[in-house]
């Protein structure tokens, strides 16, 4: 219910993330990092490669 004072919203008009409106950026090319894998993944010393 609105407030005093405040536009009520017609239910017909889109609002908050209803839009037709695509992001425009650029694919990523660039492959995934390695994951980390045993050990080295839950320790807090640093890991040499």
């Amino acid at each position: 219910m609105a407030k005093a004072g405040m536009k009520r919203p017609s239910p017909k008009e889109p609002h908050g993330t209803e839009s037709n409106k695509k992001n425009k950026f650029p694919k990523n090319d660039a492959p995934p990092v390695p994951e980390i894998n045993g050990k080295a993944k839950h320790g807090k010393a640093k890991v040499d490669e």
